[in-house]
Parts: C-alpha cells; structure tokens; sequence
C-alpha cells in the first residue's frame, strides 16, 4: 500500500504553495523540498512532524525539475537529513551550477523575450520580468556534488521497494521527470498537469542550444503521450491531487487550441505585432505568465505551418501563410 502524503510549502510565485510528498514506509523518500527560505523550511519541517517524522529520518530526496520552487532548498534540506539527492541527467548540471545556469539562462530569455516588444514598452516589460524572477538567486543553492545521485530520465526509479516508471515530460520545463507507479496507477506529475494550465516557461532548447525551446509545442506532445496510460490518481507540483485527469488534459488542450487559433484570427485581420494581439487577447490585463502563453500560441501556430515570423526594425512581426 503507498503511503504519499502532501507537504504545501509556501512560494515567492503567484501559485501560493507548491508541493513536497512524502512516501513513508521502510525508506523516507521525499519529492521535491521548494525554495531555501525559513518559511519554506519551517514548513517542511511541521509538516514532516504531522507524519511523525524529523529531518533525520529523510533517507532520500527526489527532484522533478530544476525550477526553484521545486529544488532551491534540496541542499540545505539534505544537509538537515544526510540524505542523498536524486536528479535526472537532465537536471545534473542545475543541482550543481544553478546561479551559472541562471545566468546562462537569462542572457538567452531577455533578448528573445524583448523581441515581442516595441522600444517604448519594452522598459515596462523587464520591470515585470524582474518582479516575477528577480528573486530567485535569493532562494536556490547549489548541491554538494558528494550528496547527488542520478536516475535516468526515461528509466526506472525504486521508492520504498516499489518500482516506478520514470516519464520525461517536456513543456512546462525541458528538464521536468515525473513518476508513474503502474500497479496503482499514481502519478506524481511535478507540473505537467495542474488544475490550471502550467505556463511553458522560456529555456535554452536542449536539442538547440543556441536557440530557445518551444515550451507549448513540447507540452502538447506530453499531453498526448499522457493520455496513453492508465493513470488513477494524479499528484501534482501545486494544489491537491485529482483523479480525472483526462477531463483536465482535454480541457486545457482544447483551451490552448482556442486561444491558438483566436490569435491567428487576430493576425489574419491585420494585428502583425505581438503586443496589440496580446491586449485584445487579454484584454489588457498585463501578466508576465499571461505573455509567455501568448508566445507558446505563436509558436504553435509556426509549427502547424499557418503563420511566418520575420523581425521588421527589430521587432518580431507575424503574417499568416
């Protein structure tokens, strides 16, 4: 019988909490640990105690995804415990070098997302970044390479005794694992399925390195791959677990769909700029996430081949095809 019990820790992000799960049995597993910040701490460690357990008894933790929320107190919490941290190939680097990556990460971001923008807006654009990430070399340090582990991606992990399927699930984040218990059908899915749709953020592509990815173009791909296992009970990143989780996947897919194809309609009635399709989409409500999805639209829309992007005086237009 698994025993996964939730730990909500609070975020510096709009999403409030995120979520740690504990598996309790012969070994202490933990999932995910959130941001290094004393309240995230303090709340792991209350919520540790609720299941009659201390840091001390941590045998291992595990990490979905090298986003902070998930991963920025791994090091400090395994310090607490003397636990080992498990990470996929996908994340080594991250869990070693986040500040550098970040680094890395942010000289790629800014100019692809500055792009989007006419000269007078883009002022007005970073100071919205900067509230929304600004933070975040505050909250995440780096692990002690002695104390890391590494599962594969696409393999499988034992917890407690049990074997779990490891499931690489791009879209949200390139370097995002997720772990299906087959016998039970659980899912931990970090953030690849939410009760809300998660936004893809903006990374370096790890096929193209010189390149952004294409979050949302990735993330469709997962839903599908999804939707073809026999998944009971879903854990998710953020929020309380769920059990319809193909009732969720069909309803953000078709969401993202709609607000895809209202944007070309946008473009095929003479809006070629980013930020007019961006406020009559929104309606003028400005939101950082809000922007990224519009891009993940964008994007859709160039793979299905309907529309073409070319820079006009530094400025990213967009036509129909």
């Amino acid at each position: 019988m698994l025993s996964i019990r939730r730990i909500p820790l609070p975020t510096i992000f709009g999403m409030k909490t995120v979520n740690s799960f504990v598996i309790k049995g012969d070994e202490v597993v933990l999932i995910d640990c959130g941001e290094d910040t004393d309240a995230s701490f303090h709340a792991l460690q209350s919520g540790l105690k609720e299941h009659g357990l201390l840091f001390t008894d941590i045998d291992r933790i595990i990490l979905t995804h090298a986003h902070v929320d998930h991963c920025g107190m791994s090091e400090r919490v395994a310090a607490a415990s003397s636990a080992e941290v498990w990470v996929s190939e996908k994340m080594w680097d991250w869990a070693l070098r986040p500040q550098e990556l970040w680094a890395d990460r942010e000289a790629l971001m800014m100019p692809a997302l500055i792009g989007y923008f006419e000269e007078k807006v883009r002022p007005l654009i970073l100071g919205g970044y900067e509230q929304m990430m600004g933070s975040v070399k505050n909250v995440w340090h780096p692990v002690k390479e002695d104390r890391l582990k590494l599962f594969d991606s696409e393999g499988a992990l034992e917890i407690d005794g049990k074997e779990w399927r490891v499931l690489y699930m791009p879209g949200h984040s390139q370097t995002q694992s997720t772990f299906f218990h087959v016998a039970s059908g659980s899912y931990l899915s970090a953030d690849m399925l939410l009760k809300i749709t998660p936004t893809p953020v903006i990374e370096r592509s790890l096929e193209h390195p010189g390149e952004r990815n294409k979050g949302i173009v990735q993330m469709m791909e997962s839903y599908k791959r999804l939707m073809t296992y026999d998944i009971h009970k879903v854990y998710p990143g953020h929020y309380e677990h769920f059990t319809n989780f193909r009732e969720v996947i069909d309803a953000q897919t078709s969401r993202i769909y709609d607000r895809a194809e209202d944007t070309y309609q946008l473009i095929k009635s003479g809006n070629h700029y980013f930020f007019p399709l961006y406020q009559q989409l929104y309606e003028g409500r400005f939101s950082m996430p809000a922007m990224i999805m519009m891009i993940g639209y964008l994007d859709l829309l160039e793979e299905q081949g309907r529309i073409i992007s070319e820079k006009v005086n530094d400025q990213l237009q967009f036509r129909v095809t």
